[in-house]
């Protein structure tokens, strides 16, 4: 059952603080002294954002962990740095029969490869509808047979390497303003331009709401089919965003710049690399909450697009423990 979303509040130059059985932010003007204070509504967020500079104590860390709230932390230049996840009695139950499932379907290659090509198709036809949409010529036919014939994760993702080079070289068809805007090339790590960097700001933030709505099922998050396990990161949300970039994050880009709702001047250079004004972070983050609170009909239920995102998991899920035949999500 989909319990109804609750909203995220993000969170830049403050203090954020528990005081009694309340959450409070200090936010703080560019001499770091108190200019306005806001209370949050504890009962009615999943998750924080928490954007440069942002102070909290422990004392407030264990409020919002018994609280079940998420927090995520992004450095200065909007990149991420990692997520703060409760472990009380309020968090989702993690089940050790789901666990060794989703162990087992990993090792199993054909079952691993079923759910990683599924991913990738839905990857591959909602981004060819981005480009119908806006009246490109693009074929995506001759990619989904090369997909089919995969037979491994390394032929998955060369396939899905060869659609996303000509599928981003439509996106200069689609943008109007090729002189700030014009991709010539993904780059990450940093970015090395305006295109990039807007890329890889509104991916990280799908990447983190993957990772929420997964956070809410008994799925290990750890565990992935499409993208490598390591050891260092998570590595599931990295699948199921492969779904939903093209769905929120592409179409979000496509229209802020051709509304001119972002334009050259959003982006500051700091120490020589490219980073959102604060103005900037704000217009993405307003545009970002309406795209994954709009609904849709999905079957008999009317479902959020986060809740669209939490329904593919749980579809993942069942493909794993009861072999439910699984497809990724295509918006119609």
């Amino acid at each position: 059952m989909l319990k109804n979303d609750r909203t995220h509040f993000i969170l830049n130059n403050g203090l954020l603080r528990r005081k009694d059985d309340n959450l409070y932010f200090d936010k703080f003007d560019n001499d770091e002294q108190i200019c306005d204070t806001k209370i949050i509504p504890i009962n009615a967020i999943d998750e924080i954002y928490l954007l440069a500079k942002v102070s909290i104590d422990s004392y407030t860390l264990a409020f919002l962990a018994d609280q079940n709230i998420l927090l995520h932390f992004f450095g200065p230049f909007g990149s991420f740095r990692g997520n703060f996840y409760p472990n009380t009695p309020n968090s989702v139950n993690k089940s050790g029969f789901v666990l060794l499932e989703q162990l087992r379907s990993f090792d199993d290659v054909t079952k691993r490869t079923y759910i990683a090509k599924q991913i990738t198709v839905a990857r591959m036809q909602n981004a060819a509808k981005n480009c119908h949409k806006y009246g490109i010529d693009f074929d995506e036919k001759p990619f989904l047979n090369a997909l089919e014939k995969a037979n491994n994760n390394l032929e998955i993702m060369a396939c899905e390497g060869g659609f996303a080079k000509a599928y981003f070289e439509c996106w200069n068809k689609i943008i109007k303003d090729n002189k700030s805007f014009k991709f010539t090339i993904r780059s990450k790590r940093p970015p090395l331009d305006k295109i990039n960097a807007f890329i890889s700001y509104v991916n990280t933030r799908i990447y983190n709401v993957c990772l929420s709505e997964i956070y809410k099922t008994e799925l290990d998050p750890r565990i992935s089919f499409l993208h490598e396990p390591n050891y260092r990161a998570l590595s599931l949300h990295l699948d199921l965003a492969e779904i939903f970039k093209p769905i929120i994050g592409d179409n979000l880009i496509f229209s802020m710049l051709n509304k001119k709702e972002i334009t050259a001047k959003d982006f500051a250079s700091d120490a020589g690399r490219l980073r959102f004004t604060n103005e900037a972070i704000k217009k993405i983050e307003m545009q970002m909450i309406d795209r994954l609170s709009r609904t849709y009909k999905i079957g008999e239920q009317t479902l959020t697009m986060r809740q669209v995102i939490r329904k593919e998991a749980n579809k993942i899920k069942r493909c794993i423990c009861e072999n439910s035949p699984y497809e990724g999500f295509v918006l119609a």
